[in-house]
């Protein structure tokens, strides 16, 4: 009896441990496009054809935005809606309890994204989009609003994703394909999740989608500078947060590299619009063939120490290398704080957990001019 009752009892230290302990990773990137003067850049749901997903991959158009003109989903094919300005891009989420351990528990997650829509996802989840009730709710009980008619995306248009009892496996049987991007993130020693719902596994969680959102930084790009400035709107801001990294990155069209790290930058609500640095332009002796491999390893340096392990790093730059190192274009990278993260995507994990979330910013200077 008493054996009995000492064994009941490390059967549940056991299992309180290993709910406590479960740690949950996620990565991913905000895309964003300026001009010269800083004007950011509509209609990115328009894409090339070669940032196209699998087509295993679950889509989810919102009713009211399926006329073609309207359409939030990514497509070379769509004109681009003069609303979206912001790709929210391969985010993954990785489980790793811990080890030697069978966990048992099915897990729900649900994910939000505040000013847009999450329309590209795997496994198959519940997608919806709705206003945000309490931003709202005086025009709503006026009877002006009662739901999103989808001419507009903004702050009060909450997109949402949900999946229920997931399960984590050792392994799992994965959708065929031969996508680079689709390939790249599975390189990480996780617990693979599965969906009984859908009847369908990977190696992480995938979602992505389009937003009316801005960069963390304002661009004004002249022929020797980029001046970075704060956001003209910090609402979400609560308390000063620091960017703790930027790079200032040139690929030519001769593949050769040129980049410039900056030193961290704080953003405070009260100084919205504030000049926060000035990044030097690059002459022709800065570019070389050992730079791409110098910045891809300042940016690994930098998402191991936001708290990714070195395999998550590597799958990050490897689904990101062609758009990051290898496509012609001047462009800003930046570590996204976090308490922006949680605000515009707030994340829900229905088991104890310890989460890290890590998102890299990429503004695109388009100079209006062939490279």
């Amino acid at each position: 009896m008493r054996n009995s009752c000492l064994f009941a009892c490390l059967l549940m230290v056991l299992g309180t441990a290993q709910a406590a302990d479960l740690v949950v990773h996620e990565w991913g990137t905000i895309t964003t496009i300026h001009d010269a003067a800083g004007k950011p850049k509509a209609g990115l749901n328009r894409i090339d054809e070669a940032d196209v997903l699998p087509p295993f991959v679950h889509r989810y158009e919102p009713e009211t935005t399926r006329a073609p003109a309207r359409q939030l989903g990514k497509s070379p094919l769509v004109p681009g809606r003069p609303d979206v300005t912001m790709r929210l891009e391969t985010p993954v989420i990785y489980f790793h309890p811990p080890p030697n351990t069978k966990y048992e528990t099915p897990i729900d997650i649900t994910v939000r994204f505040r000013g847009g829509v999450i329309n590209e996802f795997y496994p198959d989840a519940e997608a919806s989009v709705a206003l945000d009730v309490e931003r709202v709710q005086d025009k709503m009980e006026a009877g002006v609003i009662r739901q999103w008619n989808g001419d507009v995306l903004n702050n009060y248009v909450v997109g949402a994703l949900q999946w229920k009892g997931l399960r984590l496996h050792d392994t799992v049987v994965a959708p065929m394909t031969t996508s680079p991007a689709w390939l790249a993130p599975r390189e990480v020693s996780s617990m693979s999740v599965f969906s009984a719902a859908a009847g369908e596994g990977e190696q992480y969680l995938f979602y992505r989608g389009v937003a009316h959102l801005d960069a963390l930084f304002q661009t004004t790009l002249s022929r020797g500078q980029i001046t970075l400035r704060a956001p003209a709107l910090l609402t979400w801001l609560e308390a000063p947060v620091t960017v703790p990294h930027l790079w200032l990155a040139d690929v030519r069209s001769d593949g050769l590299i040129a980049f410039r790290p900056h030193a961290a930058v704080t953003l405070r609500k009260e100084e919205a619009g504030k000049e926060l640095a000035r990044i030097k332009r690059f002459g022709a002796g800065d570019y070389s063939d050992a730079a791409a491999a110098q910045l891809r390893l300042s940016l690994k340096r930098a998402l191991i120490g936001q708290g990714l392990y070195a395999d998550e790093s590597e799958a990050l730059l490897n689904t990101w290398k062609a758009s990051y190192f290898q496509k012609p274009g001047l462009r800003v990278f930046y570590i996204v704080p976090r308490a922006w993260t949680d605000y515009f995507l707030p994340l829900e994990i229905s088991v104890p957990a310890r989460v890290n979330r890590v998102i890299v910013g990429r503004i695109d200077l388009d100079e209006g001019k062939p490279r």
